[in-house]
């Protein structure tokens, strides 16, 4: 007897339940970019004896491990909790009230230690709320390869629009800029709180049927995750290509800033723009070259960013400054959203939730935390060393450092895990397809 398939499966997902996930991805990344893209020049401009003076220097570094650490448990948490007792859509409404509160309460602190625990709680309800998103996403959608990439479309769109909004609308209206004030996040804070309400109006997530018994055994049953070895593996690959990608995230509008580009959040939206090429291509893309290709060519761009901003700081070359701004679609979509569909094709329908959330564990929290670390060193080494006034700013070898960890990341790939992954018969025809 053979199985056969479900004969009342549409071939595409309906028109309005694309709308909705779309609206959801808009609002999810909305509520970050609000804020996330600035909050490094917030706190330069109150470091030291500067502003408020509440934040020491190497902050701005160092407190890029509170995403890591609110990745490192709460997604894999969460995602069991989705996958097994609760609706998702109901937890994804819950974690962004909370973020709403953890917004508000770090615009309104004013002492360091204050600061970074409410930002410890915003990470650890805003990164299983992305894992989340990509659950709905993923069960809902009836050609996931193909129609995934154009729903996170909109994900892109939310943060062109938060940047355009920060960078360019509020100074054009009130002839001021907000970028380094504490504005952006009370913002994030607002789109929080309307995020909490939609998500009740998502399409209907319930948990995964599954026999009874204790807790106990049914939180085991997502233990066979770790025992894939082709899901392992990559994960791993994914912990090192994240390392790189703190730098450019929180101090490429402080760089800009400080090189006197005009409207620096505002030039920063020019990525989502080859973001959206990216990511129409990408069912194109990975038909053509597949995930394993994709994925490869993701760890260059983040190599060749990095040059690109070294060379143009070091010789004053805008076309070079540019052109790392605008490669940000290759750096992105082809590590962060092929990574979210290979991990789907290695698991089974009953563990997705779980097995996403360790994705998140692995890029957002290990890979982010060791990039936290790393930057925060380094900030400290080139940018602004401790006792030396004024800052140097020494730029140039700021940026050789994850280049050089990109690179390193990429001869991993090729030389570690590409052969073990043609070891592999099944993992190997599942990156072919």
């Amino acid at each position: 007897m053979t199985d056969s398939p479900e004969p009342s499966r549409p071939a595409h997902t309906p028109l309005a339940t694309r709308l909705r996930l779309a609206a959801m991805m808009f609002l999810q990344y909305m509520s970050l970019g609000l804020w996330g893209v600035t909050v490094g020049t917030y706190i330069a401009a109150n470091t030291g004896q500067a502003g408020l003076g509440i934040f020491t220097p190497g902050f701005i570094g160092y407190s890029t491990s509170a995403g890591a650490i609110g990745s490192l448990v709460s997604p894999l948490l969460l995602g069991y909790l989705s996958d097994r007792y609760f609706s998702a859509q109901w937890l994804l409404s819950l974690m962004h009230a909370l973020c709403c509160v953890a917004a508000l309460g770090m615009a309104w602190c004013e002492s360091q230690t204050a600061f970074y625990l409410w930002l410890l709680l915003y990470f650890h309800c805003f990164l299983p709320a992305c894992a989340l998103t990509n659950k709905i996403a993923l069960k809902h959608l009836v050609d996931s390869e193909a129609e995934y990439p154009h729903i996170r479309i909109f994900s892109t769109l939310g943060w062109i629009t938060a940047g355009l909004l920060v960078g360019f609308g509020w100074p054009e209206i009130t002839g001021s800029s907000i970028e380094d004030t504490a504005t952006p996040i009370i913002l994030g804070a607002i789109a929080s709180g309307v995020m909490a309400l939609y998500s009740l109006t998502l399409p209907p997530t319930p948990p995964e049927p599954k026999p009874g018994g204790s807790a106990l055994p049914r939180f085991a049953g997502s233990l066979p995750l770790l025992t894939n070895l082709p899901l392992m593996v990559f994960l791993g690959i994914t912990v090192l290509a994240c390392i790189p990608t703190m730098p450019y995230n929180n101090y490429g509008n402080l760089f800009l800033n400080k090189h006197d580009f005009p409207h620096p959040a505002a030039l920063m939206t020019l990525g989502q723009l080859s973001d959206l090429f990216c990511l129409w291509a990408s069912p194109w893309l990975i038909a053509r070259l597949g995930l394993r290709r994709l994925f490869s060519l993701g760890l260059v761009a983040w190599f060749v960013r990095y040059v690109l901003l070294a060379v143009g700081g070091y010789y004053q070359l805008s076309w070079a400054v540019y052109s790392a701004i605008l490669i940000h679609g290759a750096c992105y979509v082809f590590i962060y959203v092929v990574a979210v569909m290979y991990v789907d094709r290695l698991t089974d329908s009953a563990h997705r939730g779980a097995a996403q959330g360790l994705l998140a564990i692995a890029t957002s929290g290990v890979g982010n935390l060791l990039g936290a670390l790393a930057v925060g060193y380094t900030e400290s080494t080139y940018l602004t060393p401790p006792g030396i006034t004024p800052p140097p700013y020494d730029w140039t070898a700021f940026w050789l450092v994850p280049a050089g960890i990109s690179l390193f990341t990429l001869a991993v790939y090729y030389f570690v895990f590409l052969p073990m992954n043609r070891r592999a018969g099944s993992v190997a025809k599942e990156a072919s397809m």
